[in-house]
């Protein structure tokens, strides 16, 4: 997995952020790009892709940035 698919996810899922500017530095929550329910919506999609497991994500990671997500997918396939 890797950065671009990541933000075609995020672009596909939500429609607002369309045409925003976004890269594997931004944190998706404190950079307000997505706010709490939203970036919930996306780890439960990227759960039922199979890509992560949300408790063991959140267990490790204690921010949202893209590079973070891409890190814990690659580890764990």
């Amino acid at each position: 997995m890797n950065e671009k698919e990541i933000i075609d996810i995020v672009k596909k899922k939500f429609r607002h952020l369309r045409n925003a500017k976004l890269n594997k530095n931004i944190d998706l929550v404190n950079d307000l790009i997505l706010d709490s329910l939203e970036l919930m919506e996306f780890l439960s999609e990227l759960e039922n892709k199979k890509l992560i497991s949300l408790k063991k994500f959140t267990k490790e990671c204690k921010n949202f940035k893209v590079s973070n997500i891409i890190k814990y997918i690659n580890k764990n396939k």
